[in-house]
């Protein structure tokens, strides 16, 4: 019976450490793979893989560049992180910012009512920023103020995490900005264009 049982947590292992090596950018970030991996196996949660688990990346260099997990994401790993991580995390972001008793977004939210003929592609559906004249925290008007400091503060630095995308550099004018969401009004917006295709 032991070795029957030995047998069977080797292979759970073996199953979980694939669903890590496998899942998707955003749900490695949230943890939920080592759940899900060993969900339907005869193993406990012990058997959860870690970082190092088999088909994990290496620990990188501090001085290393940073890697865009999001540029090299499948479509699905795409869908997967958009609707298992980055909706559910940014619906209770907005819903604690606006103070409403439930959470509202939907894909349309950020992606535009056609989102599905666009293949949601991005910056599309959400307000455009003009470079020259981005809101700030320090705005006149204390709404503009509260949402940019929102923005800056919060909203970003989520979607770098759940992406895994580097943030955005002046410097080299790459990475995850506001117009990764945002269209741009000027010609010359910082960022990329990000998409799940």
């Amino acid at each position: 019976m032991n070795e029957r049982r030995r047998a069977t947590d080797r292979i759970g292992e073996r199953r979980g450490a694939r669903a890590f090596a496998t899942a998707p950018v955003g749900l490695r970030h949230l943890g939920v793979v080592g759940v899900l991996g060993t969900l339907g196996l005869a193993t406990s949660l012990a058997c959860a893989p870690t970082s190092r688990s088999v088909g994990a990346p290496p620990p990188r260099p501090v001085n290393a560049t940073p890697i865009d997990d999001w540029a090299i994401s499948s479509w699905e790993d795409r869908h997967d992180t958009m609707t298992f991580a980055v909706l559910p995390t940014m619906s209770r972001l907005f819903q604690r910012f606006d103070a409403a008793p439930y959470p509202d977004m939907t894909c349309r939210t950020c992606h535009g009512h056609d989102a599905e003929a666009v293949h949601y592609a991005m910056p599309h559906g959400l307000p455009a920023l003009d470079p020259a004249h981005l809101p700030a925290a320090n705005d006149a008007d204390p709404k503009t103020a509260r949402v940019a400091k929102f923005m800056h503060d919060d909203v970003t630095p989520t979607m770098v995490d759940l992406l895994g995308t580097p943030p955005y550099d002046p410097k080299t004018q790459t990475g995850f900005s506001c117009f990764n969401c945002h269209p741009s009004a000027g010609s010359s917006a910082p960022g990329g264009r990000a998409s799940i295709r």
